[in-house]
């Protein structure tokens, strides 16, 4: 032709406006010229191609086509949030691909950007998809759903469907071709196709797991028939998996072929699968490498590359449609910009798609991979080409397999290459092109002895093992989420290709080339099958994993089990523990993996005769890890009864190892009794082994077995333990300090102060802090900083905050020293441990920082791992937001943490997760849902009892007291004695005659229940006895415990009436707590505020009674802020309460509503009694103002949320309802109805309390007497009246009581209705007398009353004028 390269290039740039190299012609669409202009472009860049000037215009596209609105849509889709802005990234997707539909017109390449236009748009369609596929949680979720569906937008699928037929006829259009199938109903044919191939590949692999890969439940072991099983089923489904997917891509490119016209050529070609396709590794889900030979046969080779390139792209069209390319498989420039297309002022989006399905697609543009036609576009190492299309001649494609050249474009490419199978095409030629590759391979490389196969061989195992070392799959790795190729699968599969590479075998497929081996005589049979079975299960895991996933997803746990109840959706990791194949993959991985490593450059290998090991040494451990518990203790045990077998001596040592590892492992799994006997068996044989000498390894087991009576709740043995072990080391070391002898003083510390000893237990930490101090001087130390952690603890366990923290921030100071700021399990710890101080002192929003920084740093150490630290640290974080009144967050962080635990251990009982499962129980106790917390409360004792079996244990009795205390919260007080007692006997059992703090708790607690059931004398007896108990234990310090108890018995002599005591009690309770919390806020000061509150408004003493109340809610609103907390909302109702006695009814009102409002925003919708009690007190304030409507409506609500709460059951919450409600008919005139009501909550009441004498059936009785008395049935009344009195006095004794003196003046009331004026004096006088009696000479409003009726019986009686 005569001309340059160059010229012919600034020829095309004078047709716009004399604008040399410019290749791209910004031009408007309406004009005729510039379509012209376009269409002339096209032509004679085509005319370069057949020239053979221009060899591929698309890498050498100008920069200039991507525009600033292109880039700008790309920084929008960045930016867009891929969970919960779907709809708009899918919009500006759409934006985007017409952008790049237009930019098609004028570009020469212009099969590019269509390219790109429809992976965008499908991109959009997957979202919108997506986004109408999820599921609804809520009301609100389902009306945006709604109104998403129903809201006409420009870019919806319609809009998608319409502009992908547009691209494909477009594109045909550019080559003069048409075809009549719409786009929409080809994609659909090819989906259904695939669809049926998914299905069969699920089902295969589903039935080879089930029925072929079946291990032995303990010893994991695979029967030999199972193994041949597996190997031969196996086989035949990857045959016919990669036949039927092979056809799959063939029908796609032939009906592509067939619309391009590329049929009858006068050129050879052959279209090759490459990669897993070709390796008989294939997967439903798996993207395709494919390459194209070709023979020109004389034709021109630039017209033949440009036919073969225009029909890779309209097949990757088609790909594009299945909708399973994610967008980074493709160069977008404005959102990947891999191949360096951007203009210099503009930089990589490096955008991530996160939601496209990842399915069947072209392998990615990424320079590194490209293993299509397409090929790489672009170079990082300079001594590569600039570009490499997959489009070549058998001596073009065959020459990648020479060593030079191989190393040069790496060999991965070399590799991919050496393997390949036929999709469509000359058969001939492709079997040409293999025969040439093998003979390459076969040929000597620069070192006469060794084939160019063997060297890359070689040189490709260094380099994928240097890869895998820095992660290396070991046991601990099935503690985390795995990622299933690379962790698995690849270096399992890859290193049977690296052995067809050293042993020049001929065969494509991992599990032909291991049987080539072995009819070479190279491996032998066992070996063989090993190695085979060792890929089928790690091929037929990423079959499974991708068949539940339903796309390319790699995460798996094989921690967490299955459940019907999973959702795609609702999780990123898929849960695979029943693949216990895996146990059997691990046995022959590690030693395989081994091998290998010891044949790194070694260009002759000496394989071994087997590569499983079937020892119970290497399942052990991932048992172990994998929390196999009763696989791990049969192979301990399997390993324990060979050695016990071979007569124990000599094997002694080893034999008390075992024991101590199997009783370890049934201790971690909280089978004491059982961990108890191997640990002693250890011991014993230890013992054997030493004789009667003093040693470290004895003194150890000694401490071992202490540590484990402490787990039992036997603290008198482990103390004995204990000291043996002491003793021991202080015989071995003498006077000298060490660790051990340090280490035993600590733990005996921790044993008295679990004891509640905390005088004895200061004394063993501080000899043991001292001890360490001396060994490592002012060297900062983990042991010492452990120390001073566990007097921090122990100090916190004293109510000594102050000194408390001092420790606490000296041993983090220390291990902060030690370890900088890197992450480990005792910085983490401790920071917990703080939190829980803070929590202690009412610093909640400081103890969550603690608790979220201990958390974040626990996840760091674990990652996505399964750990008991991950879970108490989210326990604890739940009992947070459980005292701050959160209850939704709190029963999240609960419930991931259970969720955690039962991860760990499965379906076995443990210590943990029955904590776990009582924490939530006293959850849902405070939340009101007391049948859901009983369920929690009794499976949490229930798994108490199966770890601890008959023995008496402090988990046990908590457990039983927990139930008590929820059966006293459904009013059920003789069964929530029962438990009650039970507690106590227990942790008397525990405990003896010492004092201690859960002794001194049960105690309490009975005394509280007797206070509710109105036996005062005996309750007092019962709490007063837990006081002197608790100060026993503290002495004379301040501890929150004798604050509480006095608190309590401050609340008794309220219920009893003897106000003065009562106060004397309130207000040391209040003194010790404000000693103790100085003047910070604390909930425990607020509480005493509050109840001295409450008792001075019984005083009648309202001015100081609203100061209490008020500094209450102001130190409660100080802890919790703005947050709704109950025990704020609690304080406004009391102050509702204070106001109604002033009679100041529109303050009252604003206390209540804000009260009932903050109740509603802590519990929701849910049914709750402090809903109900709101409800019920603002209907008692409009009964008061005499809006008797409004009044009904407020307490019929409350009766019905209390029975929706209790149900049928007798409950004194429902009862008081009906007596409320009864009130109100009462004051209405409506004496009929208020006696029904009336008389239904008596019957409940004696339902509840029997025979007992009970203050609430006093009540009942006294206002049906008053009822009786309106209607003027004075023999009815008289009756209730005087049962009252009699039952209050059987209740209060010889004690002045206002309920007595109330229960006086009612009956004095009645006679003097009765005009029995002198009787009713009578009672009057008693009723003053009692009253004055209790009050003294202050002023109260009932003894203004009664002194107001003396004052109108004595006019009757002619006393006064």
């Amino acid at each position: 032709m005569g001309n340059s390269l160059t010229q012919w290039r600034s020829a095309i740039g004078t047709f716009s406006g004399n604008q040399s190299r410019l290749v791209v012609l910004e031009c408007s669409t309406g004009s005729d010229e510039s379509q012209h202009t376009a269409s002339l472009l096209v032509i004679i860049t085509m005319l370069l191609v057949i020239g053979g000037i221009e060899m591929d215009p698309g890498p050498n596209q100008s920069k200039s086509e991507i525009t600033q609105k292109m880039y700008d849509l790309g920084c929008k889709i960045k930016a867009c949030d891929q969970e919960t802005e779907l709809k708009k990234q899918a919009e500006l997707m759409c934006e985007l691909g017409d952008e790049f539909i237009g930019k098609a017109e004028t570009s020469p390449t212009w099969y590019e950007h269509f390219v790109w236009a429809s992976a965008l748009l499908n991109a959009a369609k997957c979202r919108l998809e997506k986004l109408e596929s999820r599921p609804f949680e809520t009301i609100q979720d389902l009306l945006r759903r709604w109104s998403l569906l129903n809201t006409k937008f420009k870019y919806d699928k319609c809009y998608i469907e319409e502009r992908l037929q547009d691209i494909d006829t477009q594109f045909l259009k550019r080559l003069s071709k048409a075809r009549k199938l719409s786009t929409h109903d080809l994609t659909s044919r090819y989906k259904q196709e695939l669809e049926k191939i998914r299905t069969y590949s699920e089902d295969t692999v589903n039935a080879i797991i089930n029925n072929d890969m079946i291990v032995h439940p303990l010893t994991s072991e695979m029967r030999e028939q199972d193994i041949d099983n597996t190997i031969e089923h196996s086989k035949v489904f990857y045959n016919e998996l990669t036949e039927k997917i092979l056809e799959f891509y063939r029908s796609i490119i032939i009906d592509c072929m067939s619309t391009l016209g590329i049929q009858n050529c006068k050129y050879k070609f052959a279209i090759m699968a490459l990669g897993s396709l070709s390796r008989k590794e294939v997967t439903a889900y798996s993207d395709i490498e494919w390459a194209i030979l070709f023979d020109p046969m004389g034709e021109p080779v630039e017209c033949i590359k440009e036919e073969l390139r225009m029909l890779v792209y309209y097949v990757h069209l088609q790909i594009l449609n299945l909708g399973e390319t994610i967008l980074n498989n493709l160069d977008i420039p404005v959102l990947t910009d891999f191949n360096d297309r951007l203009p210099p002022n503009m930089t990589d989006v490096d955008f991530w798609d996160e939601v496209t399905t990842r399915g069947v697609s072209f392998d990615g543009t990424h320079p590194s991979a490209s293993k299509t036609p397409i090929g790489r576009k672009s170079r990082k190492d300079p001594e590569k080409p600039p570009t490499l299309e997959l489009i070549m001649t058998i001596d073009e494609m065959t020459k990648y397999q020479f060593n030079d050249v191989s190393l040069k474009e790496g060999y991965r490419l070399s590799d991919v290459l050496m393997n390949s199978a036929l999709i469509t095409g000359d058969e001939t030629l492709w079997e040409t092109y293999n025969k040439q590759v093998h003979s390459i391979l076969e040929s000597p490389s620069k070192n006469p002895n060794v084939s160019i196969g063997t060297e890359r061989g070689i040189k490709t195992l260094n380099d994928d093992l240097a890869k895998y070392l820095t992660n290396p799959l070991t046991s601990k790795s099935f503690c985390r989420d795995i990622h299933t190729k690379h962790d698995v699968y690849r270096l399992a599969t890859i290193s049977i290709n690296i052995l067809k590479l050293v042993h020049g075998c001929k065969s494509f497929a991992p599990l032909d080339v291991l049987e080539e081996l072995f009819k070479n005589g190279i491996l032998t049979e066992r070996a063989k099958k090993d190695l085979q079975t060792m890929v089928c299960i790690a091929s037929n895991l990423r079959h499974l994993v991708y068949s539940k996933y339903k796309e390319q997803k790699e995460f798996i746990s094989f921690l967490s089990s299955e459940s019907k109840d999973d959702t795609l959706d609702s999780k990123t990791v898929i849960p695979v523990r029943g693949y216990t194949a895996i146990i059997t993959f691990y046995t022959t991985f590690v030693p395989w993996s081994k091998f290998l490593v010891s044949q790194k450059n070694n260009m002759s290998w000496k394989h071994k005769n087997k590569y499983t090991d079937d020892s119970n040494k290497i399942k052990v451990q991932i048992y172990k890890d994998m929390y196999f518990s009763e696989r791990a203790l049969y192979a301990y045990k399997a390993e324990l009864e060979k050695l016990q077998n071979k007569g124990m001596k000599g094997y002694e040592y080893e034999i008390a190892l075992l024991q101590y590892e199997i009783g370890s492992l049934y201790q971690t799994g909280g089978k004491f009794d059982n961990a108890l006997k191997f640990h002693v068996d250890s011991l014993s044989m230890c013992r054997k082994v030493h004789g009667n000498d003093a040693h470290p390894d004895v003194a150890s087991l000694l401490n071992n077995i202490g540590r484990l009576y402490v787990s039992m709740g036997e603290y008198t043995t482990a103390r004995k333990y204990y000291e043996d072990s002491l003793s021991m080391f202080r015989k071995i070391y003498g006077n000298d300090a060490h660790p051990d002898v340090a280490s035993s003083m600590n733990n005996i510390g921790g044993l008295y102060n679990r004891m509640g000893e905390y005088t004895t237990a200061r004394k063993y930490y501080e000899d043991s802090l001292s001890m360490l101090r001396k060994i490592h001087g002012n060297d900062a130390h983990p042991d010492v900083a452990s120390s001073m952690s566990n007097i921090g603890n122990l100090y916190n366990s004293m109510g000594e905050y102050t000194t408390a923290r001092k420790y606490y921030e000296d041993s983090l100071s220390m291990l902060r020293k030690i370890h900088g700021n890197d992450a480990h399990p005792d910085v983490a710890s401790l920071l917990n441990n703080i939190g829980r101080l803070y929590v202690s002192m009412g610093e909640y929003t400081t103890a969550r920082k603690y608790y979220e920084d201990s958390l974040s740093m626990f996840r760091k150490i674990y990652g996505n791992d399964a750990h008991p630290d991950v879970a108490s640290s989210m326990s604890n974080i739940g009992e947070l937001y459980f005292r701050m009144g959160e209850y939704t967050t709190a029963r999240k962080y609960y419930e991931d943490g259970l969720s955690m635990l039962r991860k760990i251990h499965g379906n076995d009982a443990h210590p943990d997760v029955a904590s776990s499962v009582n924490n939530i129980g006293g959850l849902y106790n405070s939340m009101g849902e007391y049948t859901t917390a009983r369920k929690y409360y009794e499976d949490s004792l229930s798994m108490y009892r199966k770890v601890h079996g008959n023995d008496a244990h402090p988990d046990v009795a908590m457990s039983m007291n927990n139930l008590g205390e929820m059966h006293k919260q459904l009013g059920e007080y003789t069964t929530a004695m029962k438990y009650y007692e039970d507690s106590l006997s227990m942790r008397r059992k525990i405990h003896g005659s010492d004092a201690h703090p859960d002794i001194a708790g049960s105690m309490n607690n009975i005394g509280g229940l007797y206070n509710s059931m109105g036996e005062y004398t005996t309750a007092r007896k019962y709490l007063e006895d837990s006081l002197s108990m608790y100060r026993k234990i503290h002495g004379n310090d301040a501890h929150p415990y004798v604050a509480m108890s006095m608190n309590n018995i401050g609340g008794l002599y309220n219920s009893k009436g003897e106000y003065t005591t009562a106060r004397r009690y309130y207000e040391d309770s209040l003194s010790m707590r404000r000693k103790i919390h100085g003047n910070d806020a604390h909930p425990d000061v607020a509480m005493s505020m509050n109840n001295l509150g409450e008792m001075h408004k019984l005083l009648g003493e309202y001015t100081t009674a609203m100061k209490y109340y008020e500094d209450s809610l102001s130190m409660r609103r100080k802890i919790h802020g703005n947050d709704a907390h109950p025990d704020v909302a609690m304080s406004m109702n009391n102050l509702g309460e204070m106001h109604k006695q002033l009679g100041e009814y529109t303050t009252a009102m604003k206390y209540y509503e804000d009260s009932l409002s903050m109740r509603r925003k802590i519990h929701g919708s849910d049914a709750h009694p402090d809903i109900a009690g709101s409800m019920n007190n603002i209907g008692g304030l409009y009964n008061s103002m005499g809006e008797y409507t409004t009044a009904r409506k407020y307490l019929e609500d409350s009766l019905s949320m209390y029975r929706k709460i209790h149900g049928n059951d007798a409950h004194p919450y429902v009862a008081m309802s009906m007596n409320n409600i009864g009130g109100l008919y009462n004051s209405k005139g409506e004496y009929t109805t208020a006696r029904r009501y009336y008389e239904d909550s008596l019957s409940m009441r004696r339902k509840i309390h029997g025979n007992d004498a009970h203050p609430d059936v006093a009540m009942s009785m006294n206002n049906l007497g008053e009822m009786h008395k309106l209607l003027g049935e004075y023999t009815t009344a008289m009756k209730y009246y005087e049962d009252s009195l009699s039952m209050l006095r059987k209740i209060h004794g010889n004690d002045a009581h206002p309920y007595v003196a109330s229960s006086l003046n009612n009956i004095g009331g009645l006679y003097y209705s009765k005009v029995e004026y002198t009787t009713a004096r009578k009672y009057f006088e008693d009723s003053l007398s009692m009253l004055r009696k209790i009050h003294g000479n202050e002023a109260h409003p009932d003894a203004a009353v009664v002194l107001n009726n003396i004052r109108d019986v004595q006019k009757q009686l002619g006393l006064l004028p």
